[in-house]
């Protein structure tokens, strides 16, 4: 990594880290590192990050951009097709199929630049790097997190979330021509999320929308996907013991992954650290907050702004 200001790296590899929703915050990362004037030479992305790096390699992620920033809560439940009975509660056909519009059938292998895609296969437990074959069935089964999405079964393979072994993969990038390795970590620490905060007992659950709109076989699944006592915190208790913690079955996956996550990362990273790394705060939004998109790139871009303007401050020369 340079010294000098002057010598600011400008190529650069970009490791884009797990995180559901908060996955949005890429974008706004990559749109300040192209507004800088850097050239990105390589992406290597698990889950959301997978699906982010693959559609700016495919030309795609500007026409994305403006389609996400437009769903409202309505829209991403209409993109939900629940599985009756299956390995997951949602089976994401829809949502891959709106990816897969502005991803085009391109095979990663012919992608501008070096692109990996990572998922973890449950059969032979073990991490999977995707860097040939179609995009779409990579990024499919990257994002496959366990008991929300159903796995994309391939060639013996049953794959899930790459965010189970590597939830901000820098190691595929380290054969990558670059001047520096940029990972973007969203599972940083809370505290600093945009707009209002999610609800109680939010962290991984579904928008709210009527129940009564659904077909009567689909009723019971959603209506135990989305049941939660929410109550509000209200005034301290006298004592700890006093507070009622009411979390869902979403909301316990989605902590419990996020637990073992930020350990396998802070295990991986120290072994293969990144030359720059931009948090995103875990709280900023629940898993499946995927209607607010417009709030979590500005974040994305506010966070990278921040960490690259003290980068060239520590790069700079003394006076």
């Amino acid at each position: 990594m340079s010294k000098d200001r002057g010598d600011k790296p400008r190529r650069v590899a970009l490791a884009l880290g797990s995180g559901g929703a908060r996955g949005y915050a890429h974008i706004g990362v990559i749109e300040e590192i192209e507004a800088r004037g850097w050239e990105i030479v390589g992406i290597a992305g698990s889950s959301m990050g997978a699906v982010i790096g693959g559609l700016y390699v495919a030309g795609g992620m500007e026409s994305y951009r403006d389609w996400v920033v437009g769903l409202g809560r309505r829209d991403v439940i209409r993109l939900m097709d629940v599985s009756v009975g299956g390995a997951g509660l949602l089976r994401a056909s829809k949502v891959m199929s709106k990816v897969n519009d502005h991803l085009g059938d391109l095979n990663i292998e012919d992608a501008r630049i070096p692109y990996t895609a990572i998922a973890v296969d449950l059969v032979s437990e073990r991490e999977i790097w995707f860097t040939s074959g179609p995009m779409i069935d990579a990024i499919r089964g990257s994002i496959a997190i366990p008991s929300v999405f159903t796995p994309l079964v391939k060639n013996g393979m049953v794959l899930a979330d790459g965010g189970l072994l590597n939830p901000v993969p820098v190691t595929p990038l380290a054969n990558v021509h670059s001047d520096a390795i940029i990972a973007v970590n969203l599972s940083g620490t809370a505290g600093n999320r945009p707009g209002p905060p999610p609800e109680p007992g939010s962290g991984g659950r579904l928008p709210r929308f009527k129940l009564s709109s659904l077909p009567d076989v689909l009723e019971p699944t959603v209506r135990a996907l989305l049941q939660s006592r929410d109550k509000p915190e209200g005034a301290a208790k006298s004592a700890p013991e006093a507070r009622t913690i009411d979390l869902s079955a979403l909301d316990v996956v989605d902590r419990s992954l996020h637990l073992m996550q930020d350990a396998v990362m802070r295990y991986r990273l120290a072994a293969y650290p990144p030359d720059v790394q931009i948090d995103i705060p875990v709280d900023a939004c629940g898993t499946l907050d995927f209607h607010r998109a417009k709030e979590l790139i500005a974040l994305g871009r506010k966070r990278a702004i921040a960490v690259f303007d003290a980068w060239d401050e520590a790069s700079a020369p003394p006076s």
